[in-house]
């Protein structure tokens, strides 16, 4: 997935959907108009091969969110399963404060990688140790 801004500052993702061009998802903040959000679009829809465009939601905020925890350079040596990044009611209250993902890392992971991997393991099974 990759992230970028329009020219009124509205951030976007962009992710490959076929040969006919790319899925984007707008995330407009509080001080975006609905103008604004048009404007967007239309930039987009003009400069872009558009196969669909749609504005995030509550939870596609919190999947970009969880997306930059996994993607921190802090967490590189960490398995997936030892990153504790799976309670969604956690990182939706993280993220609506405002916590940065350096702060959600250094907060959150190191010190539960034990008890993360544990819990893992018991819901998954030795298998994650396979892959």
């Amino acid at each position: 997935m990759y992230t970028e801004k329009t020219s009124n500052g509205i951030l976007y993702t962009e992710e490959i959907a076929s040969i006919d061009g790319a899925s984007f998802m707008l995330f407009p903040e509080k001080g975006h108009t609905p103008e604004m959000i048009a404007e967007a679009t239309r930039e987009l829809r003009s400069e872009r091969d558009v196969v669909s465009l749609t504005v995030a939601t509550e939870t596609d905020r919190d999947e970009l969110y969880r997306s930059g925890i996994f993607k921190h350079p802090a967490i590189r040596t960490l398995r997936w399963y030892e990153i504790n990044a799976d309670d969604l009611k956690v990182l939706r209250r993280e993220r609506r404060k405002g916590t940065t993902i350096d702060s959600y890392v250094e907060n959150f992971v190191p010190p539960f990688t034990a008890e993360t991997k544990e819990r893992n393991q018991k819901k998954y099974g030795d298998r994650i140790f396979d892959r």
